[in-house]
């Protein structure tokens, strides 16, 4: 073992024998779990515990069990995905589905007094539903432990300690209590365990930007496919250049199914294989040996193969589907980082816009990649006013580097009740965890209803907010029926600034960029509005709030 498996291994049994409550492996990719796992299993073992292993991926459960076996263990697996129920052996390796239908069915396992269960990739981890399957698997064994008496601890291991837009899985209001170590994937880079990756830049995209997460935070296939049904020509252009490219591998995450189909039309013949969650287990074991025997050189999928996929060779990533999820972005990445002496970069090809919709993360390696590849490029031209770094005009939080954190300054942003600023896709707060309120639920309430408006003329100026001496601009929209809507932007506050800049600015003015520096300038802005071809909307979707009043909630323009 490498000295910080063992110090995490040591840290770990103390605290097991100190402490009931359940504990964190925080380990990267690439750092071993598997083998800090087998250990602690082993010592399990060896003093005549029970202990139950759950990996959702049927690939790992049967890798840890055989790197169990390597170490002289004697594992049992629990995966109907195997063909396999075994619950005699000391330590067993489960599937949570094939254990909570064991459970439910009130089989051999349901009964078995396990002391430890240890669960791989526990952000999984549901919490606060009791309902949800890993969470009746640990409070059927937690209450069988109870009524026996005997004793009982939870461990889980995960190299993405957290949900959503990062929030961490470990806390006093959380499942796991404590985190026993923290093996970063930047800490073993620059110790050398891990190949640095390398963001690459990409000139075709796959524009998803118009498809939003639904109620359960996540795409919809439909819509996604829709995406692609029109960007077919951009597809096979992006295989052609992938097929170009001097590496030793590429892992391909496609949208859909059927969009790996059309990934797959695209490569040579002979050289790709596409693996979904429909794929049999024993073809799914028989491509990824062709893989690592490099006779397979383009890996396809759809939620697969972001974990639980060890490929050393593989040096190249590429994404084209967008993620909600920040965790699979990082363990999509994680996939090229492993080391291999035929490999000498790893490097990620984003054709989907992700690393733009995370990149409000506080990760020293999406903090690398959000910087310009390009000396003096162009598109890097919008100042922070907190640190001066310059920023893209897509940019939600500055890219700048404030110490050894990332800048906490936002352009865009959701404010919560502790006064913190968050990402305006968040749904929870980053400091305080509290679930962040839609900023419209309340016009929402007294919203009659909404009407849509023909705009006929729109008359644009610009003057001084009182004794402030701030531009303020007013817009008047006269439309159809003799219906006139007005609209006023203030520039007296930075919260103003950034709604002027992101409601009006980026979106009436052809190029938006160049006014940014001079907002507080009166004299900037009435030669904007004088000078600059302003886009008018053609058409305005409004709210008629109480009193009959509209309020502007979309504009429709003309390509």
């Amino acid at each position: 073992m490498r000295p910080y498996q063992e110090s995490a291994l040591t840290t770990l049994r103390k605290r097991l024998k100190e402490t009931t409550h359940p504990l964190l492996v925080d380990a990267s990719v690439g750092s071993g779990k598997s083998l800090i796992l087998s250990e602690l299993l082993l010592v399990m073992e060896v003093a005549g515990y029970r202990a139950l292993c759950l990996t959702m991926n049927s690939t790992l459960i049967q890798q840890n069990a055989d790197t169990y076996q390597s170490q002289n263990g004697n594992p049992g697996i629990y995966c109907a995905g195997l063909n396999s129920k075994h619950t005699k052996q000391l330590v067993i390796f489960g599937s949570p589905h094939s254990v909570v239908q064991g459970i439910r069915n009130k089989d051999e396992i349901s009964r078995q007094p396990f002391n430890l269960i240890v669960v791989d990739e526990c952000h999984n981890i549901s919490p606060h539903d009791s309902s949800s399957m890993y969470m009746r698997i640990l409070n059927h064994y937690g209450l069988l432990a109870q009524q026996e008496q005997y004793s009982f601890r939870v461990v889980g291991l995960t190299g993405t300690p957290y949900r959503g837009k990062g929030i961490s899985i470990v806390g006093p209001d959380e499942y796991f209590k404590e985190r026993v170590c923290q093996i970063s994937t930047s800490w073993l880079i620059e110790k050398g365990f891990l190949t640095k990756p390398y963001f690459g830049i990409t000139k075709t995209k796959l524009d998803f930007s118009d498809i939003k997460i639904n109620n359960m935070s996540q795409f919809n296939g439909k819509e996604l496919q829709a995406v692609v049904d029109k960007s077919k020509r951009l597809t096979a252009e992006i295989m052609m250049e992938l097929a170009t490219i001097d590496c030793t591998g590429i892992f391909i995450f496609a949208s859909t199914k059927k969009h790996c189909e059309e990934c797959l039309r695209g490569l040579p013949y002979g050289t790709a294989a596409i693996i979904t969650g429909d794929t049999p287990h024993h073809e799914r074991k028989r491509i990824l040996e062709s893989a690592r025997q490099g006779a397979t050189k383009y890996l396809i999928s759809v939620g697969c193969l972001v974990v639980g996929v060890d490929i050393p060779l593989f040096d190249t990533c590429a994404w084209l589907r967008p993620t909600e999820s920040l965790v699979l972005y990082t363990q999509g990445i994680g996939r090229v980082l492993r080391l291999h002496p035929n490999k000498s970069r790893a490097t990620v090809l984003d054709y989907a816009g992700n690393l733009e919709r995370h990149g409000d993360i506080d990760d020293p390696i999406i903090n690398e990649a959000l910087q310009p590849k390009e000396p003096n490029d162009p598109e890097y031209c919008i100042p922070c006013w907190t640190c001066s770094t310059l920023n893209t005009v897509h940019s939600r939080r500055c890219i700048g580097i404030v110490g050894d954190s990332r800048c906490s300054h936002y352009f865009e942003f959701k404010e919560c009740a502790c006064g913190t600023q968050n990402d305006i896709t968040s749904r929870e707060c980053r400091i305080c965890g509290k679930e962040l309120i839609d900023p419209n639920a309340k016009l929402n309430r007294y919203t009659r209803s909404t009407k849509e408006l023909t705009v006929l003329e729109a008359v644009y100026e610009a003057s001084m907010l009182g004794h402030t001496y701030a531009p303020i601009i007013k817009i008047k929209y006269v439309c159809s029926g003799g219906i006139t809507v007005y609209e006023n932007y203030l520039t007296n506050t930075e919260r103003a600034r950034q709604i002027t800049y992101n409601k009006f600015i980026k979106l009436h003015c052809e190029k938006p960029s160049k006014h940014y520096r001079h907002m507080m300038n009166i004299y900037a802005m009435k030669a904007m509005l004088e000078e600059e071809t302003l886009k008018t909307p053609y058409e305005l979707i409004c709210s008629v709030t109480e009193y009959d009043r509209l309020t502007v909630r979309k504009k429709k323009f003309h390509e």
